[in-house]
């Protein structure tokens, strides 16, 4: 079950929710195309605590579980008409690669590009309405000037077990060079 979570081989939706600028590219993954090991262990752990039901509980999420991806993890609070999303934790790992600790923010407080937002909440409300996690991987031009990729995954929960309103994701960040850098303006 760890390396092949029930419902995560479906591929993702074909809805354009891609990106691709001069400095960021998105694109979406099913979880047989992600290599990522945290990615991997986070699937495993969501599987295990949805079981049975249509979506796992948050109060029923132990971060003693999966303590080494905590750094890595974003936990995020999702309102609906019109969807908005907000961030409530942010890992160091996170904060350390982006520059900017969102811990408390709304997605549109963040300085990130309108056309990136614009795609994250297309995929983000494919989540929710599919119960779904979502897998990708995005490629970003940093200020170093490099061209560097991650993969990241989104996994729903449910606070009253019904609909989604938060989701556990995460970026592995662990394939890229460990020091800190910010995106680079586009072009």
């Amino acid at each position: 079950m760890a390396d092949d979570p029930v419902s995560l081989r479906r591929k993702p939706k074909a809805t354009g929710a891609r990106l691709s600028t001069a400095t960021a590219q998105m694109e979406r993954l099913s979880f047989e195309e992600t290599s990522s090991a945290m990615i991997r262990q986070l699937a495993a752990y969501w599987a295990e605590l949805r079981g049975d039901k249509p979506l796992p509980l948050k109060k029923d999420f132990d971060p003693a579980r999966v303590v080494n991806l905590l750094p890595y993890l974003i936990v995020a609070e999702y309102h609906l008409d019109p969807l908005r999303i907000r961030y409530r934790l942010v890992g160091t790992e996170q904060v350390r690669h982006v520059g900017e600790d969102y811990t408390g923010k709304w997605l549109h407080e963040v300085l990130w590009d309108p056309r990136y937002i614009e795609v994250w909440l297309v995929s983000v409300g494919e989540m929710i309405e599919s119960h779904q996690p979502i897998f990708g991987r995005d490629f970003l031009l940093w200020a170093d000037g490099k061209m560097k990729n991650y993969e990241w995954a989104i996994f729903p929960v449910s606070a009253d077990g019904a609909r989604v309103t938060h989701g556990i994701g995460i970026e592995d960040f662990s394939t890229m060079e460990r020091q800190r850098g910010l995106f680079a303006p586009d072009r």
